[in-house]
């Protein structure tokens, strides 16, 4: 199959499928069956995209987000394409919910997974990408949750309530959601749409 099936054509099936189809089990066949690809950059976007939204239609929000949105913003910055307030707040109410879950009740302590969290998180990944300057979704709303974040690591009490009051996981889906459907709104329809689309025309011109 590697021989007979063109790579180019191979990406734009696997893009209109990654985009429209409604089974993940079926895309997941398709890409196995095909050669190995080098993909386009939109390409990439919409696996990346497809990848967050089956985890957010499963009521789930990991770290996988958090790397899905990192690549998406590199994707984007080299096309340079601006990185939208949607996708800012997404990538801020994830890494809150990330870290936030694992907040225990009692005030006078904050358990090791929190800890873990706000190191793995807040002191590494986010703290990463501010001293590199190389990437957009460092904003002020995440640099104020960061304090936050954490000043409860150091026990402050009225952290902690106003952290553990906020419904984290769910205003990281909603977030999510808004951003995905912006995201996806905004892209090119997939080369095959496309050659479809003007196939179209040129019938209905004939």
């Amino acid at each position: 199959m590697d021989q007979e099936l063109d790579p180019y054509i191979c990406g734009c099936i696997i893009e209109f499928l990654v985009r429209y189809s409604p089974d993940d089990m079926h895309v997941k066949k398709v890409i196995e069956a095909f050669p190995p690809l080098k993909p386009r950059p939109q390409l990439k976007k919409a696996v990346l995209l497809r990848t967050m939204r089956t985890e957010v239609y499963a009521g789930d929000v990991s770290e996988k987000i958090l790397d899905a949105l990192e690549k998406i913003g590199r994707i984007d910055s080299n096309q340079g394409l601006p990185i939208p307030d949607s996708m800012k707040e997404a990538y801020c109410a994830v890494a809150l919910e990330c870290t936030v879950k694992y907040l225990p009740g009692d005030t006078d302590t904050c358990g090791g997974k929190y800890l873990d969290a706000v190191d793995r998180i807040w002191r590494g990944r986010i703290q990463d990408l501010e001293r590199s300057k190389a990437s957009d979704l460092v904003f002020d709303q995440l640099r104020n949750r960061r304090l936050q974040v954490e000043a409860a690591a150091t026990g402050d009490e009225d952290a902690v309530r106003s952290l553990s009051a906020i419904n984290t996981r769910g205003y990281a889906i909603v977030c999510l959601r808004r951003y995905l459907r912006e995201a996806s709104g905004s892209m090119k329809p997939p080369v095959l749409e496309q050659a479809c689309l003007k196939l179209g025309r040129l019938n209905l011109g004939s």
